[in-house]
């Protein structure tokens, strides 16, 4: 009886054609790579100071700032995902595990793809958290303001860049040593960038050009769109370039690197070209010369003047207004001002730059920002027009008028006297105390805080009625101090060395 046997196949197993393989492989990385724990620990950490913020922050958020910041806390998960997405290309060297991945049907390739699609939920769960924190903010009371979406998008893209820079890393290099060194590396090179000027410092992910308060949206022109672009691009070029290293050499590689080439050259040239000259000219005109940008209500006999997007916070300005004005001690309630919002020098992204701007008598500033103690700041540049009818000069007035000014600041806000104490203590001003105004600041040594503090311990009544009645003498640039407080009630101490020190006015 003759056996007849099948003679075995000349050909081994082709690999699998389709994206089946890539995306099953891509979706058991992504689980590992949520778990990881650097990315675990990156996202807790940012969940809970989101919580926290939302717990404890203030209202009137200005939005066009607000979407900056939501790409500083991405940043550091990106930084977390660069490792962790490198520590997982690199499993099987450190497992001894290469030589068995050479004889699987999916090949180097493959699996690199799988690996940089791997970091796309990282970025989509930083982009829900965005998008968390955004509303969240967009929903406070007195929000203003307009987003922009390319600046909201920065965070996530910034997530999957890094995770893509991991996964190029570790085909280049099979050190462990290299993520860490890269992270180092490109903190250095955002520490460099951060007071970098022109262009050059929007190579990196995300500039840190922050100033000390917000310009109207229209006059921020940061080239967050063509940023978009170039990290974007940056990414799919890293990307196509790691699957070219491992052997994917198709058309459709090749079409993705020139795309990607050709964005990221644009989006790199798009954001150095930096603002425009118009915009340039809007800017210094917000800081010289608001007026023709802005839009004033008249409520009562004050009339206030903000920028469009910031109307809403006039009602807040006139609640001030009005309590200073018809608070217990203000013995007119008919003084007519304006009220005008003003840019700071530093303020907003690119700084406007220039001299300060000039502040024309019977004008009361309101910044860019409102909430927390800025309302104690505000009172006092009321009440200094009301006491002294003029707001631009700065300096110490170390007679009554000092005392009076923060008289009627302190009772124009809830819960003044405490407020004030609290300023008092983040202070270190030799004894005395700076009011910080919107517009020149109001200081005053420890002797005149020493007898507002003594008032505080009277009836507000009481004291306001000595105020209306001595009105005149105390708005007198020659009452002392002493004098003021005998006509209120109170003791003054002995001027001491540090009030000498003190210039005044």
């Amino acid at each position: 009886m003759t056996l007849l046997a099948r003679p075995p196949s000349a050909t081994a197993p082709s690999a699998p054609r389709g994206a089946a393989p890539v995306t099953a492989l891509a979706c058991a990385e992504a689980r590992l790579l949520l778990r990881h724990p650097l990315v675990v620990l990156a996202l807790a950490g940012q969940i809970a100071l989101l919580t926290r913020r939302a717990l404890t922050g203030s209202a009137y958020p200005v939005l066009h700032v607000i979407d900056r910041e939501t790409q500083y806390g991405p940043l550091l998960i990106g930084l977390a995902t660069l490792i962790a997405a490198n520590a997982a290309l690199l499993r099987s060297h450190r497992h001894g595990t290469d030589a068995q991945f050479g004889v699987l049907v999916v090949p180097e390739w493959r699996r690199t793809s799988a690996h940089l699609l791997s970091v796309i939920p990282v970025a989509l769960v930083v982009a829900a958290l965005v998008a968390g924190e955004f509303t969240r903010d967009a929903l406070r009371p007195g929000a203003v303001g307009h987003a922009s979406v390319p600046e909201l998008a920065t965070g996530p893209a910034v997530v999957a860049l890094l995770g893509v820079a991991g996964v190029v890393l570790g085909r280049a290099t099979r050190s462990p040593l290299a993520a860490p060194l890269a992270v180092v590396g490109l903190l250095a090179l955002l520490l460099g960038l951060a007071t970098a000027s022109g262009g050059g410092r929007w190579l990196a992910p995300i500039a840190f050009d922050e100033g000390d308060g917000a310009l109207p949206s229209g006059l921020v022109a940061r080239p967050a769109g063509w940023h978009l672009l170039y990290l974007t691009g940056l990414a799919a070029l890293l990307g196509a370039g790691a699957v070219r290293f491992g052997g994917g050499r198709t058309r459709l590689v090749s079409v993705v690197a020139s795309l990607a080439a050709a964005a990221t050259l644009a989006g790199a040239v798009g954001q150095a070209r930096g603002t425009g000259e118009s915009v340039a000219l809007a800017r210094a005109q917000a800081l010289s010369d608001p007026s023709d940008q802005q839009v004033c209500v008249l409520r009562g006999v004050v009339t206030y003047c903000a920028f469009p997007e910031f109307l809403p916070w006039v009602d807040e300005w006139e609640r001030v207004v009005g309590e200073v004005l018809t608070g217990p001690g203000t013995p007119i309630g008919d003084h007519a001002f304006t009220v005008r919002q003003r840019v700071s020098v530093e303020s907003g992204t690119g700084a406007t730059g220039g001299e300060a701007p000039r502040v024309s008598p019977g004008e009361v500033t309101a910044s860019t920002a409102w909430g927390g103690d800025l309302d104690l700041g505000f009172a006092a540049g009321v009440a200094r027009e009301v006491v002294v009818h003029d707001v631009t000069t700065a300096g110490v007035y170390c007679d009554a008028r000092a005392v009076l000014i923060t008289w009627l600041a302190v009772n124009g806000v809830p819960d003044g006297p405490a407020r004030f104490e609290r300023t008092l203590e983040r202070q270190h001003a030799g004894g005395g105390a700076i009011l910080l105004s919107s517009g020149a600041p109001v200081a005053l040594r420890e002797r005149e805080t020493a007898v507002v503090r003594a008032l505080f311990d009277r009836p507000a009544a009481e004291v306001g009625q000595r105020v209306r009645t001595h009105w005149a003498e105390l708005t007198a640039p020659g009452t002392s101090t002493d004098r003021a407080a005998r006509l209120l009630g109170v003791g003054a101490p002995a001027e001491t060395a540090a009030d000498r020190e003190w210039g005044c006015a």
